[in-house]
């Protein structure tokens, strides 16, 4: 971006991007209590919705190292919520996938996320709702290719 208040818009960004972040996992933690992070919850709602999920799916999924992601991967296990299964042609694949305890505990945290965000949501329109959500994944999305080019 070549315009004069670039600077500015980046730091409104940051800014606002930090707020939310802290604020919205302060609010999570409250709701939910020390039950479940935000990256545990994260990495079940992946684990649920790609079938033949892998850890390494996972740590590019989460944009975080492998090492991290067994990390969380064993604290799921431990706590019974994901269960390992290995692929039969090859042993060295491993597939995630959530027991029914860890879907329950998905869906439980997902409804009270909804909670934490309802109370806010009711000062935007649905129209700008659905805007910033489609900027957001537009950036989401610009963020994943280097040097933020659309897909060509």
């Amino acid at each position: 971006m070549s315009t004069p208040d670039a600077g500015s818009l980046v730091n409104r960004y940051l800014d606002a991007s930090f707020l939310v972040n802290k604020r919205f996992d302060t609010r999570l933690r409250e709701q939910v209590g020390q039950n479940i992070t935000t990256d545990q919850f994260c990495a079940l709602r992946m684990i649920d919705e790609k079938p033949s999920c892998t850890p390494s799916d996972l740590a590019e999924l989460l944009c975080v190292g492998k090492s991290s992601i067994t990390a969380l991967v064993n604290k799921l296990a431990d706590r019974g919520l994901v269960d390992r299964a290995g692929d039969e042609r090859d042993r060295r694949v491993i597939y995630l996938t959530l027991t029914d305890n860890g879907r329950q505990v998905y869906r439980e945290t997902e409804l009270e996320i909804q909670k934490v965000l309802e109370p806010y949501l009711v000062h935007f329109k649905p129209e700008e709702i659905r805007n910033f959500i489609e900027s957001f994944e537009k950036l989401a999305a610009l963020l994943t290719h280097e040097g933020g080019r659309e897909n060509e």
